[in-house]
């Protein structure tokens, strides 16, 4: 695996890329509050494939914007950190935050897009939910995470992983408590300015959404427009979870992706190999 970072203009932009060169490099993008380590829960998923997974600015390792975030400007910083590796295509995944970005990317960037994954994410924020998020700033700004963080999790967790301690929540619940309030608040701003709606009937190539029927963070109802606008889109659901459905059943998970991933890009063989290890442990 190769550590490293990029120095723009004004984000410095760390990754890790993995596996052998390949023309098939899938590029992860992990949720808010978190960073690269998320996708640590997943790694059976991608076996086969060239990784390269980000810490979003803001988060891990990477820097914050000392100007005026927006999801549109990530996409652009992600763009010039493929042209640094001489990536020229990728098949994206997002969760939340990250299915935000990949939204935003794949509109901006189609061709550099070869597939898309998103996973408990939304296309558009309302004006309540923006004001919610406006109070969760203030809040953290006054007196940091742990002002939101029970809320938070209870939104992000079921209460069974809360009481449980699955590991997915006892990692995000450490990161998200050492996360920069100004990152929250930048962040948090950024994803409320969400509106990809109708402009996901743009998007052509092959598109996974994982949702959650529970989840207070991307309604039914939005994932099932998400599923329509999306020509040709696969909608899985996962449950029962609150928003972060990969971290509670992460072997169903792995087996929706790798299947997914199967399906277009990787050698059927590979598929069967890793099915018949992990069937047991799939309801």
């Amino acid at each position: 695996m190769a550590s490293g970072s990029i120095s723009l203009n004004h984000v410095e932009i760390a990754y890790d890329l993995s596996g052998s060169p390949s023309e098939k490099v899938v590029l992860l993008l992990h949720c808010f509050g978190s960073n690269r380590q998320y996708w640590d829960f997943h790694k059976e998923a991608f076996a086969g494939f060239q990784t390269l997974i980000i810490d979003v600015p803001g988060h891990g390792q990477s820097s914050l914007y000392d100007v005026d975030c927006s999801l549109e400007l990530i996409a652009s910083d992600i763009s010039s950190l493929l042209d640094f590796l001489g990536i020229n295509k990728v098949i994206l995944g997002g969760v939340s935050m990250g299915g935000m970005i990949s939204q935003t990317f794949t509109l901006k960037h189609p061709e550099l897009v070869s597939a898309l994954m998103l996973i408990n994410t939304t296309c558009f924020i309302s004006e309540d939910m923006h004001q919610l998020w406006r109070e969760r700033s203030q809040q953290v700004l006054e007196n940091g995470t742990d002002a939101v963080h029970d809320v938070l999790m209870r939104r992000w967790f079921t209460i069974d992983a809360i009481e449980n301690e699955i590991p997915g929540y006892k990692y995000l619940s450490k990161t998200f408590k050492n996360f920069n309030p100004v990152t929250f608040k930048k962040i948090s701003h950024a994803m409320c300015n969400l509106d990809t709606n109708e402009k996901l009937k743009d998007i052509s190539v092959p598109t996974l959404i994982v949702a959650t029927p529970d989840d207070p963070g991307a309604p039914t109802y939005i994932s099932r427009r998400m599923a329509e606008y999306i020509s040709g889109s696969e909608l899985h659901w996962l449950e029962p979870a609150q928003h972060l459905s990969s971290l509670e059943h992460i072997e169903p998970f792995n087996l929706i992706v790798k299947n997914f991933l199967c399906d277009f890009f990787c050698d059927t063989s590979n598929f069967i190999s890793y099915l018949s290890v992990h069937r047991s442990s799939i309801k």
